[in-house]
């Protein structure tokens, strides 16, 4: 078969095995009691059906990948231009500084310029928050970095240039995170097997007005550059995967103990607009340029680094 009918297939697998996964994780989850984990279940528990859709789709998508990979005689992460990394604390710090240089430079902007008020008792709810917000931090940049920047990069870089992989997987990137998906009012109490499949008829029906819609795709764009090229510099995923990690972590804090005021909400765009996807993409020039400024820093880190014998 075609390595492309193969990938193609792999596909089908995944959207397959998560519909029908999803609503056996819903029910396994609220079989525990929900203050197991000092709580954390019952937040779990807590969370609308699509969210366990997507984790589904997420886990599927990972444990499908090593059968997908055998069958393109893939044998190691080589092949994806990923190289075995002599300082990987080192990169993971680059990553790292560059997400806190953007952190530290947008939220007091959003917060000097009265675009965002902070909220009452927002150092408490921040607190509190601040355990699942950094597993969730975590959890996702790991993920989302093996599968955009190890696998689809790694994937497009065997047929393409890599300036080219690196803007196509950006494009991905910023286009999977409009793939919503709506819960069916009766998935949120009981999901029955066919829940699952339900969620594909709500793909993409709650997308944002335009503008907005284009500043946030503009940023996750951006955001799929700038990782991807991290990625290709250092034939590696560490510098990535903390970039990713600290851009999670204080998006979430600031929005939970921050409240966009801007009324109405895409009023000052192209300047700001209220953030997207979960309130994890803030909007508009703003975070965009500061964005831009955190790549820059990466770059400027990097600048004395060797450069790996794939890197074009």
């Amino acid at each position: 078969m075609h390595p492309l009918g193969k990938i193609f297939l792999y596909v089908a697998a995944v959207l397959l095995s998560g519909a029908l996964a999803a609503p056996q994780a819903w029910n396994l989850i609220h079989l525990l009691p929900a203050d197991l984990f000092h709580g954390f279940a019952g937040q779990v528990q807590g969370m609308p059906f699509h969210r366990y859709f997507s984790r589904s789709l997420q886990v599927s998508a990972i444990i499908l990948l090593l059968p997908l990979l055998r069958s393109l005689r893939i044998r190691s992460l080589r092949e994806f231009g990923l190289l075995p990394n002599p300082r990987p604390w080192k990169d993971l710090g680059i990553g790292l500084i560059a997400g806190c240089f953007c952190m530290g430079l947008l939220m007091p902007l959003l917060l000097g310029f009265g675009f965002y008020v902070p909220k009452p008792e927002a150092f408490s709810l921040m607190t509190h928050a601040l355990p699942r917000i950094l597993s969730t931090a975590v959890a996702v940049a790991l993920l989302e970095e093996f599968l955009f920047r190890g696998v689809l990069l790694g994937f497009f870089r065997q047929v393409m240039l890599a300036p080219v992989a690196v803007i196509a997987s950006a494009l991905i990137f910023a286009s999977v995170h409009f793939l919503h998906f709506s819960s069916p009012s009766s998935a949120d109490l009981a999901p029955s097997w066919w829940s699952g499949f339900e969620m594909f008829g709500g793909i993409g029906r709650s997308l944002p007005p335009f503008g907005i819609f284009f500043w946030a795709f503009s940023t996750l764009f951006v955001a799929g550059l700038i990782l991807g090229w991290l990625t290709v510099r250092t034939a590696s995923l560490y510098p990535s995967i903390g970039l990713h990690a600290i851009w999670i972590l204080g998006q979430q804090l600031f929005n939970k103990g921050a409240l966009y005021q801007v009324t109405p909400p895409g009023g000052l765009l192209p300047l700001i607009g209220p953030s997207q996807c979960s309130g994890m993409v803030p909007v508009g020039i703003l975070p965009l340029l500061c964005l831009i400024l955190a790549g820059s820093l990466a770059i400027l880190l990097l600048r004395k680094r060797a450069r790996p014998p794939e890197f074009i």
